[in-house]
């Protein structure tokens, strides 16, 4: 494993291999994270950990439980260790004594004595586990002076010695959970209904904090925490607008975002930011460097002509203003303010994810698009449900025309039908034209109703050997307790019957109707005169058959026993030789026959292992068709196919 890339302030504790369910990755403690390296990487940040300490497998095996704190409540890891038996407690102390040592650095970790309180199921079975568990208090992890206990008000969370509460409100609204509330002079704490701590940020977590509504007209506040992963928002919503200014107060005297910086007796020449020099006459409304742009910071401009996306090796693109179509305010996979600008091109309309570190830099990009960017109308046409043909009868310009007696278009004398209504121009005598009708009309048929047809009654299995190809749910259920040794016999026979019709057919049939030359093929031609080289083919062929046969039985038997504990490997065995039938059917066929037979007997043995082993369907699918996947790589890699 390649070792974790780490800044200069961040010092290794320990680091070893792991196994987790089975996988096996390598784990790196440092003073502020705990990283996870494999097929799947993880990172988790110290304060995250609630507790870590040792716990016996069912086999008596060495491992360490590990407790986090998620979003979505808390989950358990279980690890163990890859190394030699010997040496495997020795490993699980090492981490068990360096976790233990981080965690109790932070004020705010839960010991591992609480963490054995909580509620977990079958670690056999799962190796991470959300618990639905009262999440430990805070008060767990502090010691209490029990000379002067403090009263505090009912609901009220514990806090350290030394921490005050600065704000605290109640019904504040997150996502669709509401909360109580309190800043204090080191986190912010969020209460649930049952006085649970849900959630929990430091102060120096959090960022920048601004005020906004909701579309529902709530009052609002966006605060921004910093996470290992990267800048998180996180919406506040309040019962009351003075609730919200009161806590937007609290928050700016305390965040870094909003401290007023300090005055300087010389103002100092701004910095030019970026690479990019505007034109002259040119005006620069506004400017804002660490903005994420496709996973990549760059610096954007937007001037009084174009709008230009900056980076420190030179300019990656400009656009002109009317080439800007719109502007929407957006957010990311993890929540951060951004916005998506719609640009129009030669190639059509094309769109920009734009992410902001703040909200503030987010609003005054909107309001700096919006003065800029014209407004363009779209006007729809106009749509009816309906159109209304008004004809206006015309006077006959020569005797060849006619009008319709009923929309009084002009048609030609000749035509029996109105071109444009359909009507007769030429309408017959009320009785001749009931005789046409007459006439036209045909006697409806009357169907006599069928009696709905009855399903044919299964036949009852009796035990037939063609069953276990035709029917081999029924046939295995009969013979579900049949062994190798029961197969054996009906395994050789046909082997024998495969590798017969397959020599005898390639020796007189094949040549007779491919017409094969004795002097371009004489190992084909040569079979029928000599007996001898025909009984040497049957039996390599029969070898080979029996060879492939029991290493599809041997890895389906073993896979029907790993995902079913009470399947028996031996019956499991019997089931793929019983299925081999398939080859003396139609397996001697040429090209086709032994991969339809194939197919055909990893079908039969996967109803077979479902209904004499009582597995699921998946897991009697996956050993079946695994075996025979794995039969046909060894062919291609010994080049038989």
């Amino acid at each position: 494993m390649s070792p974790v890339s780490m800044h200069d302030d961040e010092v290794q504790h320990y680091a070893s291999s792991i196994l987790v369910k089975g996988q096996q990755y390598f784990a790196t403690l440092t003073n502020e994270r705990l990283v996870i390296d494999g097929p799947t990487s993880r990172e988790f940040k110290t304060t995250a950990i609630l507790a870590a300490y040792p716990i016996p497998l069912q086999e008596r095996e060495p491992a360490v439980k590990i407790v986090f704190a998620t979003p979505a409540g808390q989950k358990e890891m279980i690890w163990t260790f890859p190394c030699s038996e010997q040496f495997r407690e020795g490993e699980r102390d090492a981490w068990v004594d360096s976790i233990t040592n981080i965690i109790g650095e932070n004020p705010l970790a839960v010991p591992a004595e609480s963490a054995n309180e909580l509620t977990r199921t079958d670690i056999s079975k799962d190796i991470v586990i959300e618990t639905e568990a009262e999440k430990p208090k805070p008060s767990e992890t502090i010691t209490i002076i029990e000379n002067k206990p403090e009263e505090k008000p009912a609901g009220e969370p514990d806090l350290i010695p030394g921490e005050t509460i600065t704000i605290s409100t109640a019904g504040v609204r997150v996502k669709h959970t509401f909360f109580t509330i309190y800043l204090t002079n080191l986190r912010l704490i969020l209460q649930n209904n049952a006085g649970k701590i849900g959630r929990e940020f430091a102060i120096s977590d959090l960022k920048d904090a601004a005020e906004l509504e909701s579309d529902a007209g709530e009052p609002e506040i966006a605060l921004s925490v910093g996470m290992q992963s990267g800048l998180r928002q996180m919406i506040l919503s309040f019962p009351t607008k003075p609730a919200r200014d009161a806590w937007m107060s609290e928050l700016q005297a305390k965040l870094p975002a909003h401290r007023p910086a300090p005055k300087q007796e010389v103002p100092a020449a701004p910095e030019r930011v970026g690479t990019f020099v505007p034109a002259t006459n040119e005006k620069t409304l506004i400017t804002t460097p660490d903005v994420r742009i496709k996973n990549r910071l760059s610096v954007i401009h937007l001037t009084n002509t174009r709008f230009v996306v900056d980076s420190p090796s030179g300019l990656v693109g400009e656009f002109a203003l009317n080439t800007l179509n719109r502007a929407v305010r957006m957010a990311s996979e993890i929540g951060e303010p951004g916005i998506s600008l719609k640009i129009g091109s030669s190639m059509g309309e094309k769109e920009m994810h734009i992410i902001f570190s703040s909200v503030n830099d987010r609003e005054a990009w909107i309001d700096a698009l919006t003065e800029v960017i014209p407004d363009r109308a779209i006007t729809a046409p106009e749509t009816r449900d309906y159109t209304v043909t008004t004809v206006t009868p015309q006077k006959p310009v020569h005797t060849q025309q006619i009008s319709c007696p009923s929309c009084y278009a002009m048609n030609h004398a000749a035509d029996e039908y109105c071109s444009f209504c359909g009507a007769e121009l030429h309408p017959a005598p009320a009785e001749e034209r009931q005789q046409r009708q007459q006439k036209r009309a045909k006697p409806e048929k009357v169907r006599a109703e069928r009696p709905p047809r009855m399903p044919k009654p299964k036949a009852p299995y009796n035990g037939s050997i063609m069953g276990f190809i035709t029917r081999p749910t029924d046939a295995f259920s009969y013979y579900c307790r049949d062994g190798v040794k029961q197969a054996l016999p009906f395994f050789l026979v046909s082997g024998v019957i495969w590798s017969v019709i397959t020599v005898l057919f390639l020796a007189f049939i094949i040549p007779l109707i491919l017409k094969l030359d004795k002097a371009t093929f004489p190992i084909i031609t040569s079979l029928q005169s000599i007996p001898l080289l025909l009984v040497i083919l049957m039996l390599i062929l029969f070898v080979m058959w029996a060879v492939c046969v029991l290493l599809h039985g041997v890895i389906s038997g073993g896979l029907s026993a790993l995902l079913e504990p009470g399947a028996s490997f031996g019956e499991c065995m019997g089931v793929v030789m019983r299925s081999s039938m398939t080859y003396a059917v139609c397996g001697w066929i040429p090209i086709l026959g032994m991969f339809a037979a194939s197919i055909w007997a990893a079908v039969c043995a996967w109803k077979g292992l479902a209904a004499s082993q009582d597995m699921g369907q998946g897991a009697a699918a996956a050993a079946s068709f695994v075996g025979l996947i794995v039969v046909y790589a060894v062919l291609v890699c010994i080049g038989v196919i």
